[in-house]
């Protein structure tokens, strides 16, 4: 290890348990899995395939974060935590867009857009109806940080995957509504009517949830 690997081992302990995980300390893997597992729960939250049970997408979760522990690179990924995120995201996605449509129909029939992700009270009512995942891609962004997680990881996932389903305003459209501004802010923002900001973010909605359905 150079000093400045030495350094930053010292203020992100978590580089020097990726280093030793990477070298055959099983200890330190289960350290950073254990540390780090609260991630995989809060994806699973989100996330959920059809027809399988909870733990399924935990344990691909859990894969994924292993992935993380066994690739991280300091040089590369600045923060073990934000590496470790994306890729328990990834490993859930994918598993949900790989899966087998014979063998395993269940897994990539749906996504869990029905699921609710929060619930705004405990008794009925139009004030207290639960938010589904497919509610949270047409959300406001000033309504929640789970609403924005879903649209920024899915985005992040598809872009990065080399998929390029988005036209050029749907692309603006989303950068900024990823940046957390409102349809209103966007319009102005872009020069373009607030209906055909809302217009494009109905758009690129369908087209995520028809990228994950796929």
């Amino acid at each position: 290890m150079n000093k400045s690997e030495l350094i930053c081992s010292i203020v992100n302990p978590e580089i020097q348990l990726a280093a030793e995980a990477q070298a055959g300390d099983t200890l330190a893997e289960e350290t950073l899995i254990r540390n780090y597992s609260g991630i995989v729960y809060k994806k699973a939250r989100l996330f959920f395939m059809a027809g399988a049970d909870a733990e399924d997408v935990v344990q691909e979760g859990m894969i994924g974060l292993l992935k993380a522990v066994r690739n991280y690179d300091a040089e590369k990924n600045a923060s073990f935590g934000t590496f470790a995120e994306r890729c328990v995201t990834n490993q859930i996605i994918s598993a949900i867009r790989s899966a087998d449509r014979i063998k395993h129909r269940p897994l990539n029939t749906a996504v869990s857009l029905d699921k609710p992700v929060k619930q705004d009270g405990s008794s009925g009512g139009a004030d207290n109806q639960e938010i589904t995942l497919g509610d949270t891609l047409s959300t406001n962004p000033a309504d929640g940080p789970d609403e924005m997680l879903i649209i920024k990881d899915v985005t992040y996932y598809i872009l990065n995957n080399g998929d390029n389903i988005f036209s050029d305003l749907e692309m603006q459209v989303l950068s900024e509504y990823m940046k957390g501004f409102t349809s209103g802010q966007i319009a102005e923002r872009l020069g373009k009517s607030s209906k055909s900001i809302d217009n494009a973010l109905q758009r690129t909605r369908k087209k995520v949830i028809n990228y994950l359905w796929k």
